[in-house]
């Protein structure tokens, strides 16, 4: 699957350059993102980000700035509601390509054009306003004016997507099992690719159990009738 639509390849002498860009996480953030709407196959589907305070909660529990930062970016909000609302409209349009393009991926499928040039934008937009520094042998990001804004979420996530589609565990997306509309996506870090289910105590456990019930109603019905 091709990240972008465009013609963005470099030729010539800049072809002797390589660019990765890793995510140090325990999980890959735009999965985060994409799973902000839980059960979205189901019929209540539950929707996370309503408000531009859920945006700040999500930054909160993903540790993407600290409470002094986060306090900055909600007082901003609240002074321009007008500005805050556009935002979370941008970032609920980018998990949804995010979750599409992830979804196509976990399906063996491809991404539609318009989902990838989505991201393409974010990602665009990300880079603009980031400033790269070497900090002893390695790179470091930050926001280029020292300050995080109303659209750092939607910039950490954009990135995020970018490392999961060009990294190692691209090919390792896989949705939720789970008969209920889950839909959960998630990583399968397991050695032999099993992993079914996004949390083995949710809906793992469920199927589980539903699995345990049918072997023991089929054991029951081949038992033999008690003789005479």
């Amino acid at each position: 699957m091709a990240l972008t639509t465009r013609n963005t390849v470099a030729a010539g002498a800049w072809e002797r350059w390589r660019v990765r860009l890793l995510e140090q996480a325990d999980a890959p953030l735009c999965l985060s993102l994409a799973n902000t709407r839980q059960w979205r196959h189901s019929a209540s589907p539950i929707e996370q980000l309503s408000t531009f305070d859920d945006v700040v909660a999500f930054a909160r529990s993903e540790s993407l700035a600290d409470a002094q930062a986060l306090a900055r970016v909600a007082a901003h909000a609240a002074r321009h509601p007008r500005a805050a609302e556009l935002e979370l409209a941008a970032l609920v349009r980018l998990r949804e390509a995010i979750y599409r393009i992830f979804a196509a991926r976990a399906a063996h499928g491809d991404a539609a054009d318009e989902d990838l040039a989505q991201l393409d934008s974010a990602f665009d937009a990300a880079l603009a306003a980031l400033a790269i520094a070497l900090q002893r042998d390695a790179l470091a990001l930050g926001p280029r004016h020292g300050v995080e804004g109303l659209d750092s979420v939607r910039f950490h996530c954009a990135l995020s997507a970018v490392a999961l589609v060009t990294g190692a565990h691209g090919e390792r997306i896989k949705q939720c099992a789970d008969d209920r509309g889950c839909g959960r996506l998630f990583v399968d870090l397991t050695r032999n690719g099993s992993r079914r289910f996004c949390q083995s105590r949710e809906c793992g456990n469920r199927a589980r159990q539903a699995a345990f019930r049918a072997r023991h109603a089929q054991r029951a019905g081949a038992s033999p009738p008690h003789g005479d």
